[in-house]
């Protein structure tokens, strides 16, 4: 029996370790065979839940944060876009992947266009409802989710008219039905109104698109020429997704590239973050744009990278007043990795960097963030085994979390009394 002696000890070592934050195990959460391309991860509470695959959906929950997961399983079909397509609130959780999949080239390439088709468990993964169809036309492709009070919220780019749009779906009561699909940004140009990315908090809803209907000059990013070099547009609802407003360039990049952009609410502001080619470095750069009135006015854009080789693929999300931000980096140019920046006054000002993936060989690309009650969880694609897999990987800030003994986990002992 352990005395009260042999337990004190265990209580301080919790005490020294909780003074930083600290990321556990990099943990590969794929286990069958074959390139996974596709993830989404969400939190509710304690719970974290995780869906990824290629042509099939696979899903995998913690109840305890990250530390163990439930086996994996098959829960769907469809395609999984790398952009939020999964939301978690109690015990319902929300996925979107495409189906119907069907082939169409557009200015840059080919694309697997489908349908967006919601997925639903309303007892915390343990079962799932039948898909149910929230686009038409077969154009769908970079679906986005949200949820706010009671509210989810769903875009995506789509091709059914032959040029990129941005559409928007809602659900007032958690997915029990929905209005009509909705057109809130038509192309304006051979690029369009691509890749949105929405968040809400309460009545307002903001979305950031890609879009080339700026009167920017000119650009080659790669091996693309664009007549008007496409930039980051913010575009908000402030009664819940019923109205929206025009189309606003928050970054103004001109003839820099500027792009792959993502958003995130918290209790005071609206961030987006974008990569953008900047003058005299080589690699495109991640930037960072905020705005403390909901969108009716902007700051100057900050530069939040500047190491050598491109930052690329923001992924950022917001939890009161912090917001956290995730990207794949190729500052060793054969080696992409993931690194992690937080701001904790609604980004205002921002921390140092944090190496979250370390594999030695083999790319880490394409992260997402999820918030717990507890902690930060990350999610990309890894390379460094030969084939893609899905990895994970926490960030623990709080005493409760973990408890270490002589190296080893042993658990939660410590009740949660904050």
């Amino acid at each position: 029996m352990r005395t009260a002696n042999s337990f004190f000890p265990i209580v301080m070592c919790a005490c020294m370790r909780s003074a930083t934050a600290q990321w556990g195990p990099e943990t590969p959460l794929s286990a069958l065979p074959g390139d996974v391309y596709g993830e989404g991860i969400a939190a509710s509470g304690t719970t974290v839940h995780v869906i990824y695959g290629t042509g099939d959906v696979r899903y995998r929950k913690s109840i305890d944060e990250g530390l163990i997961w439930s086996a994996e399983r098959t829960i769907d079909d469809g395609v999984i876009h790398l952009t939020d397509p999964l939301v978690a609130d109690g015990d319902d959780v929300w996925g979107v992947v495409l189906k119907e999949i069907r082939y169409v080239s557009d200015w840059c390439c080919a694309r697997d266009v489908g349908n967006v088709y919601l997925l639903h468990s309303g007892d915390a993964g343990q079962t799932w409802d039948p898909p149910v169809q929230l686009s038409t036309g077969q154009g769908a492709y970079r679906v986005s989710l949200a949820y706010s009070d009671s509210r989810l919220h769903v875009v995506w780019m789509d091709y059914r008219s032959g040029v990129w749009d941005t559409y928007y779906r809602r659900s007032p009561d958690r997915g029990t039905t929905w209005d009509a699909e909705t057109r809130i940004a038509p192309s304006a140009g051979v690029f369009g109104a691509e890749r949105p990315q929405v968040a809400a908090l309460g009545d307002a809803v903001h979305v950031t698109i890609w879009d080339d209907r700026s009167s920017n000059p000119s650009c080659m990013p790669g091996t693309f020429l664009f007549a008007n070099c496409p930039d980051v547009f913010h575009i908000a609802s402030m009664d819940g997704g019923t109205t929206w407003g025009a189309e606003v360039d928050v970054a103004n990049a001109g003839a820099a590239f500027a792009g792959r952009n993502d958003i995130a609410v918290t209790t005071s502001s609206v961030v987006i973050n974008y990569n953008r080619d900047v003058e005299g470095l080589d690699g495109q750069k991640l930037f960072a744009v905020r705005s403390t009135d909901n969108g009716a006015t902007w700051e100057t854009p900050i530069q939040l990278t500047t190491t050598p080789g491109s930052s690329d693929h923001g992924s950022i999300v917001g939890d009161g007043a912090a917001v956290h931000l995730a990207w794949h980096d190729a500052r060793d140019p054969q080696n992409l990795e993931i690194y992690y920046r937080r701001s904790l006054d609604s980004g205002g000002t921002w921390e140092d960097e944090e190496q979250v993936s370390t594999g030695a060989a083999g790319d880490s690309s394409t992260p997402l963030l999820a918030v717990s009650a507890n902690g930060v969880h990350a999610l990309w694609i890894d390379r460094r085994g030969g084939s893609f897999q899905v990895y994970y990987r926490r960030r623990a800030d709080e005493l409760s979390d973990i408890i270490f003994r002589n190296g080893f986990e042993i658990g939660n002992l410590i009740p949660d009394n904050r």
